[in-house]
Order: C-alpha cells, then structure tokens, then sequence
C-alpha cells in the first residue's frame, strides 16, 4: 500500500512536468512568433503607442509617458522576450531532465548512472538561470530607464541576484556526486554476488 502510494505521487510529478513543459514550449513559441512579427511589422504590434505616447489610466491619475522616435517601447518588449529565451530553453532542460528520472524511478531502477548525470545538467541549468535572470532583469532596466525620462525623476537600474538559486543548484550537485557514487557500490556489489 505504502509502495503504490510513492508509485502513484511518481506518476503525478511525472504528469505534471510533462504538462510544465509543453506550457513552457507554448510560452517559447509565443515569444518566438510575438519576436517576430514585431521585427517585421511596420507598426509594432506587441504595444502600440499612438502618438508616440503611452497613457496609464486610473480612477483619479492619468500618467503619460512621452516617447521619443528611437525609444519606442515595443522594442524594449521585443528585446526582454528576446532575452527570456534562454531561461525559458534553460526550464526546458530541468523539466525533460526531471521527467527522464522520474521515468527511471516508475521503472523501478532509479539508481543509474544517467541520472546523476541528469542531476549535473540540472543544477547546471539552475546556475545559468540565476546569471541569466541577473543579466535580464540589468537589460530590461536599462531599456526601460532609457525609454522612461521624468523630469526630477532619477531611475537606477539594479543588478539582483539571487543566491537561493546557486544554493538550490549546489544542492543538486552534491546530490548528482551522492547518486553518481552509489551508482558505482551498487555496481561494485553486483559485480561481488
């Protein structure tokens, strides 16, 4: 009963990153294709700005913001979805990775050499993530703090990183050399029987 259970929560996380993952390949392909047309439209589709202006509206403000000729905001979209593919094709990489373990484990042999080889293309993953979610969340200030010029209003942009990330990521490693080594006593005691 208490096996059928773990077998029946494997087969949950199994279906669950398989439904991650194609969310992740629809939100790549939106990006891919709003990418796109954005770069060939005439007219930037992504956020339109008639009159070189975007209005915020609320029940008392109205906040306009004025955009010159080369700092259309549609560009600075188009640049932030061009700089999320990488964490989006990284995700992709930790959920077909997870989805390859929990695979082994519906198996019943979990403890094989690929998956601490798996568990390495995680963390990884999970390392680049971090410095590419540094990298992006920089570029994506800047092009906003160039498109946003208030008077008496200074904007800094900030770099964030975030430590719990390279922690999570470290973990996994020292768990991929756990797995890697009771891979090789597993197979050093087959080998003695």
């Amino acid at each position: 009963m208490h096996d059928s259970k773990n077998l029946l929560l494997v087969r949950m996380m199994f279906v669950l990153t398989k439904v991650a993952s194609v969310l992740l390949l629809l939100i790549l392909l939106f990006v891919v294709v709003s990418v796109i047309a954005t770069a060939v439209s005439p007219s930037p589709i992504l956020l339109r700005t008639p009159n070189k202006q975007l209005t915020l509206r609320t029940s008392g403000l109205d906040v306009i913001f004025r955009f010159e000729q080369a700092k259309q905001p549609s560009h600075a979209v188009t640049s932030a979805f061009l700089s999320a593919l990488p964490i989006t094709a990284c995700n992709i990489v930790v959920l077909f990775q997870l989805r390859k373990i929990l695979s082994t484990v519906l198996e019943g042999n979990p403890f094989v050499a690929e998956n601490a080889r798996r568990l390495r293309y995680i963390a990884f993953a999970l390392f680049a993530i971090a410095i590419l979610s540094t990298l992006t969340g920089a570029l994506t200030g800047r092009w906003q703090q160039e498109m946003i010029q208030l008077p008496g209003v200074q904007t800094v942009v900030r770099w964030r990183f975030d430590p719990g990330q390279i922690g999570v990521g470290v973990l996994i490693l020292v768990l991929a050399e756990v797995f890697r080594q009771g891979v090789a006593m597993k197979e050093e005691q087959d080998l003695t029987i």
